[in-house]
């Protein structure tokens, strides 16, 4: 009963999304080139947040995960900057999930950087 509650709660709070919202899935280099500055920057940010929480949960003996020291001291426009480069520089793989091609590109950076 608790599992039919929820989904007739649920139905028309997803009915109200604009067609293009991005529900539990990702954005493709296309939909982020789409995007306005703020935008993007938010979901840079969201995107390095999720990478660190994730490095934290597998590297478990880490006090530190490996993108929090290497973009220690980085603005977040100079890593927008960096990871723009990239995607502007490799439009064959703008379909591509843009997480995975930032997540690439940072630790190509961070290899060449630590």
């Amino acid at each position: 009963m608790k599992k039919l509650i929820s989904l007739l709660v649920l139905i028309p709070i997803l009915a109200a999304l604009p067609e293009d919202a991005v529900i539990l899935g990702y954005i493709s280099g296309n939909d982020y080139l789409e995007l306005d500055s703020d935008a993007r920057t938010g979901w840079l940010i969201g995107v390095m947040d999720g990478i660190m929480a994730e490095s934290l949960v597998a590297e478990k003996d880490s006090d530190s995960p490996w993108l929090g020291n290497c973009v220690d001291g980085l603005a977040v426009d100079q890593i927008r900057a960096i990871f723009e480069k990239e995607l502007a520089g490799n439009p064959e793989s703008w379909h591509a999930p843009t997480a995975l091609i930032f997540r690439a590109k940072m630790q190509d950076f961070c290899k060449r950087e630590m």
